[in-house]
């Protein structure tokens, strides 16, 4: 979770400003972003870190992820996924709270009283209808990237691509809200992300490249900068003769990163014992990919990255095993789009 000048950050000594936030942010969406809706997400993202600090869902450990020139992105402490601990964190409270949460419930209809709002039309698994009044509703249902058929219409390119969203992501909210006369801008924003296990569409953090791993190809060599945006990392995996890359960290990494734990115990990963085995493992050229760490631990050691320019993340060499890599492709990740206002 991204933001600028927040506490954790000052307690850490990491110098940062909303500006840059913004400015890195509007250069990472090619300028497409709403200016006014980005600055006043930058704005107020220290607000939402101490909501949730608040509520006692912590996200006090910070690190790089792509895109960005400084440590900004906030996650738990152990360096987990942040996904499920922030879900986790607000069940919790939803809970103590004592706020109704209607499971295995649809919204079929959104209720209007003239040009306003009145409430929703519901129906659950045993099919009984619900009505619900009320002045005001927010649709957070997200995008539609495990909708197929809705990608293709609006990105041809993506068909065959999977997803890494939950299987409700099928823009049932954004059919709503068009049956109501909302307008729509920004669909075809569907952004690739470039580490997905292949297998099971299961989306590898960023925060694994930010803490320090390497991008490299079948032959061994790296091919790109793994600090740059989504898109451009993407695109160049893509790039590849075989379409696909190995994400490759060291011991360093994963015990910084509890998410790595995950990847490890699911089977994605292959281990290896030293820098050779691993390459062995993997069916590529030892020397080349040996040279490759060389090379990249050289670049960490001088903080200068003479290869592809990457100026963030050089954190520590990939010396200390075990030695871990993971195979990956680009797949759909969340739809970018949004109701016009």
């Amino acid at each position: 979770m991204n933001a600028a000048e927040t506490r954790f950050q000052r307690v850490k000594g990491i110098e940062d400003s909303k500006e840059l936030f913004y400015q890195e942010t509007l250069k990472g969406g090619h300028n497409k972003n709403n200016p006014q809706l980005l600055r006043r997400f930058v704005e107020n993202a220290p607000q939402a870190i101490e909501w949730l600090a608040d509520r006692g869902i912590m996200l006090n450990d910070i690190t790089t992820t792509g895109g960005m020139s400084i440590d900004r992105t906030h996650r738990p402490r152990d360096g987990s996924a942040v996904g499920g601990y922030l879900i986790s964190g607000l069940v919790r409270n939803i809970t103590k709270r004592g706020i109704d949460v209607l499971l295995d419930t649809s919204v079929e209809e959104i209720l209007m009283r003239g040009d306003e709002v009145s409430g929703v039309r519901l129906i659950n698994d045993e099919k009984e209808v619900i009505e619900v009044q009320t002045k005001s509703i927010v649709v957070a249902t997200g995008g539609f990237s495990a909708n197929s058929a809705m990608v293709v219409k609006y990105r041809p390119d993506l068909e065959g691509f999977v997803t890494t969203n939950h299987k409700g992501a099928t823009g049932s909210g954004i059919a709503l809200l068009e049956r109501i006369g909302a307008g729509t801008v920004d669909m075809g924003e569907i952004q690739i992300h470039p580490t997905v296990e292949q297998q099971t569409s299961y989306l590898i953090s960023e925060s694994i490249r930010g803490g320090g791993a390497i991008l490299v190809n079948q032959q061994g060599n790296r091919f790109f900068n793994e600090m740059e945006t989504r898109d451009k990392v993407s695109a160049a995996i893509i790039a590849l003769p075989e379409h696909y890359a190995y994400i490759v960290f060291d011991e360093h990494v994963r015990a910084k990163n509890k998410a790595a734990d995950e990847y490890i115990a699911k089977g994605f990963v292959t281990s290896a014992s030293s820098p050779r085995e691993l390459a062995e493992k993997l069916g590529m050229d030892y020397h080349a990919f040996l040279a490759t760490l060389e090379c990249y631990n050289g670049a960490v050691e001088k903080q200068h990255d003479e290869q592809f320019g990457r100026t963030t993340a050089l954190r520590a060499p990939i010396n200390e095993g075990p030695f871990h890599a993971h195979s990956h492709r680009p797949r759909r990740a969340p739809h970018h789009g949004r109701r016009d206002h």
